[in-house]
This record gives structure tokens, sequence and C-alpha cells, in this order.
């Protein structure tokens, strides 16, 4: 058993049972504090732990169905994984981080028609439901995607209960345990990564915040696909800031860290609707006849609805983005601090930030 950092421990997060007793159903991870004077190789080997505990500590909400997070919780360990590997990349063995990486890539594929259809369910269709209510076509159409979901937690499960899963989680916390970017019979590790991990984020932010903002130029003339590719960069950029943010004052971060998360997830609503357009075209062409002509006029009330509702989100689409890019980098204004936070860096930071009302968005 590979022993974790203290602050690695996944929160744990109860929902009220039948008696009014408290079970336990997901967990969102926390990231380790990484110590002034951190050098690379030791923050990279926290946040690898950390993100495996974090994987782990779902396995039975998805394998029981107990909570649609913890899906959504399983992703966003596989994503941070996969940044992490992606910051450090350049000063990693390649041949390790492409094969880790392709692992994780396979994980989150097995994981994603689970979550596709908890999000459609759970907040695509409800307000669609809500406006034309008593509409049967919706209840049909409700009942098919109930039953891809029964699908995709069959496929969810059958991955996690596979040897390729075991393995996988097993070599990422030996990897990052034993650091085996040393490899003995290889090339030396990168000397950098013996570097001072201060030394080196202000830089990776600045290249990461650039990506953010070439990728979002023009951004109320984007497209779909472009605000995609937004997000994502976005998302970087985000969870970076997360692997360092115990480095530098919250009073300084969190204002950064709130409204680069609200952004994100504002256009995770874009991306939910695209998704949406996918999964119900996949949906109705499965079906014949009758069944296929209610279906379709099912998921033109959907498509529909949400093509509606575009306009108000952009609105304030434009107002968060002009929020963020007005900004100063945090990282630009002094060396780090001493006085950082002591505190784990939680993955709902933002939601601690009460200054901001956008902070109310839910990762």
């Amino acid at each position: 058993m590979v022993l974790m950092h203290p602050a690695g421990v996944p929160e744990e997060v109860q929902v009220p049972a039948a008696g009014g007793e408290s079970v336990r159903k997901f967990h969102k991870g926390n990231l380790p504090r990484l110590p002034r004077g951190v050098i690379l190789e030791d923050a990279l080997s926290r946040i690898v732990l950390a993100c495996v505990e974090h994987l782990r500590a779902n396995e039975e909400c998805v394998a029981t169905r107990a909570h649609i997070e913890g899906a959504h919780q399983m992703r966003v360990a596989i994503r941070r994984l996969r940044c992490c590997l992606a910051l450090f990349g350049d000063l990693l063995p390649a041949n390790q981080c492409q094969y880790l990486d392709g692992e994780l890539r396979w994980l989150l594929k097995e994981l994603a028609p689970a979550r596709d259809w908890d999000v459609f369910l759970d907040e695509t269709l409800p307000p669609v439901l809500r406006q034309f209510e008593g509409e049967a076509r919706l209840d049909e159409l409700r009942l098919q995607a109930q039953a891809k979901q029964d699908e995709g937690y069959s496929r969810a499960a059958t991955a996690l209960q596979a040897q390729r899963y075991t393995g996988l989680v097993m070599l990422l916390a030996a990897w990052a345990d034993g650091r085996s970017w040393h490899d003995p019979f290889g090339p030396p590790a990168h000397p950098s990564l013996a570097s001072k991990a201060t030394d080196a984020v202000s830089q990776l932010l600045d290249q990461l915040l650039s990506a953010v903002l070439n990728c979002g130029a023009d951004f109320a003339d984007l497209n779909a696909e472009q605000r995609h590719l937004l997000r994502i960069e976005i998302k970087k950029l985000r969870y970076a800031t997360e692997f360092f943010a115990s480095l530098f004052p919250r009073r300084r971060l969190n204002p950064f860290l709130v409204t680069l998360k609200t952004l994100q997830d504002r256009l995770g609503v874009e991306n939910d609707a695209a998704v949406a357009r996918r999964l119900l075209l996949r949906l109705t062409k499965e079906c014949n006849g009758r069944e296929r002509t209610r279906l379709a006029y099912a998921a033109g009330l959907v498509v529909g609805w949400h093509a509606h509702t575009a306009d108000s989100r952009q609105q304030h689409l434009d107002a968060l983005w002009a929020k963020l890019t007005a900004y100063p980098p945090f990282w630009r204004r002094a060396e780090v601090s001493p006085a950082a936070d002591s505190t784990a860096v939680d993955s709902t930071v933002a939601d601690s930030t009460a200054a901001d009302s956008t902070a109310a968005a839910v990762a």
C-alpha cells in the first residue's frame, strides 16, 4: 500500500439517507499542500498520488451507482492526472508519459457514456420537462435515456473490475511513489526535476495563460468547436493553478481561480448542449417507425429549448471573459509568499470565496 500525504486524502461527501442517517457517497479530491522550497519531482509525486487516491476513492460510488457525482469525480481525477503528465511531459521519459496517458484515455472513454447520460438526465432534460410539462414524448425520451444510462454504468463497472484498471492504478501509484522516471537503464533524469517548483511555476502559468488568451481571441465570435477548444485550455490553466495554489496567498489567487472555474463551468453548459445533440441523434437513429418519429419530436424540443436560451448565456459568458482577461496574473506580482495558506487545496476552492458572486457555479 502506498502511503499518501495527509493532505491528499479526498474529502468525503455524505448525503442524507433513510432515517436521517448520513451515508458515504462520493469523494472530492484534495490536492496536497506543497511546502515552500519543494522541488519539481516532489511536487509531481505528491500531485499524482493525490489524484490516484481521488480516483480510487470513487470506485465504489460508481460501481454501486450510489451517486451520479462519483463518475464525475473519477473523470476529474483522470483529467488532473493527464494534465499533470502534460505539464511535466518535457521533463519525463516520453515512453512512460505516452503509455500512462493512453491508459488514462482508455479509462476516460469507458466512463464517458455513464457521465454523458448522467448530465443529460440530471441537467439538460429537466428544464425542458418543466417547460413542456405533461408532454408524453418527452417522458418516452427520458425512459430511453435511462436505459442508455444503465448501459453506460454497466460499461463503467466492467472497466473498474478489469485487470487493466487495477494495473493502471497500481502502476500510477508505484510510478509516483518510487519516482520511476529515474530509469537505471535509461538516460539520467532531467536536471530540472531537482529544481525548485517556484522557479518554474511562473513561466508555466504564463504559457498556459497565453494559450487561453490566444484561443479566446475574438471571444464573442467563436463557434462551438472553438469554444470547446478554449474550454480545454481553460481547464489546463485551472488544474495547473490548483496544483500550485498552496504556494500563493489565497487573497491573490482566489478571485482569479473563481472566475476561471466559473467560465469553465459556463462553457461546459454549451458543451453539454452539443453532447446532448450527438446523444439524441444517435438514439433516434437506433429507433424505427412511429417510435423514431416521437423521439425525434422530443429531441427537437430539447435542442430547440437550449438553443433558445443560448443568447442569455452568451451575455454572461462575455462578462466572465472580460473579467478573466482583466485580472493581472497573480503569480507575477511578487515572489511566492512565505505566508501561503497552510491548508490543502480543495477541488472546490472556488466555492469557498464569497467575494465573487459567480462562485455559485458547481463543478
